[in-house]
């Protein structure tokens, strides 16, 4: 999911931080419709694969079959094996990318080699997304004490992680959609999907 192409110094450093410290696997296996996910995370960052585990494992098989219909078209589309590429920030302040063939990590296609599956890539930018706001005119709709602030950012951000890994899947699955098309679907997906689990855990409703 795409922001304008600007370069901080400051997000460059993280990202450079980032490759320094190396960085380990995750296998997360996130049910039957979605494609096997490999998280790729920075070494010290454990507890941002396991919010994208999280988001993917638990987050998303809460939703109800209407919401999931979203990506009925987009998901059978997908390889069988998916490599998430998880940043803290990238350096040109985009929350995601999906990686063309050609463009892949080297444990991408060292997985299709050893594996014989298709494998298909994306990058996630967790920090950034923890922070993003895609709906400012959205707010909570009951008494603050109903949810601690704590406890309500920690679940939009799993919804966060999982809205921008779907987008990015869309823009794998179809190459030739534009990003106006797969960012309304995303918003459309998010929405919904506060809607639906705000008002199971939470008993309230969301919206503007």
């Amino acid at each position: 999911m795409r922001r304008h192409l600007v370069i901080h110094p400051r997000n460059l450093l993280l990202h450079l931080v980032d490759q320094v410290r190396g960085r380990e696997q995750m296998l997360v296996r996130a049910g039957e419709d979605l494609p096997l996910v490999v998280v790729s995370y920075p070494r010290g960052h454990t507890a941002l694969a396991e919010a994208l585990q999280t988001a993917l494992g638990s987050t998303y098989r809460q939703l109800s079959p209407e919401t999931r219909k979203r990506y009925e078209a987009v998901l059978p589309r997908l390889p069988s094996m998916v490599v998430v590429i998880l940043r803290t920030r990238n350096a040109c302040t985009c929350l995601g990318h999906h990686h063309p063939a050609g463009t892949q990590s080297r444990i991408a296609r060292r997985l299709r080699r050893d594996t014989g599956l298709e494998v298909g890539e994306i990058d996630l930018a967790a920090k950034a997304i923890r922070e993003w706001e895609p709906l400012p005119l959205a707010t909570i709709a009951a008494d603050v004490a109903v949810a601690p602030d704590a406890e309500f950012q920690e679940f939009r951000f799993h919804v966060g992680l999982l809205t921008v890994f779907l987008h990015e899947l869309e823009h794998l699955a179809f190459p030739d959609h534009g990003e106006q098309q797969v960012r309304q679907r995303s918003n459309d997906f998010y929405t919904a999907s506060m809607r639906e689990l705000f008002r199971r855990e939470f008993g309230v409703s969301y919206g503007i």
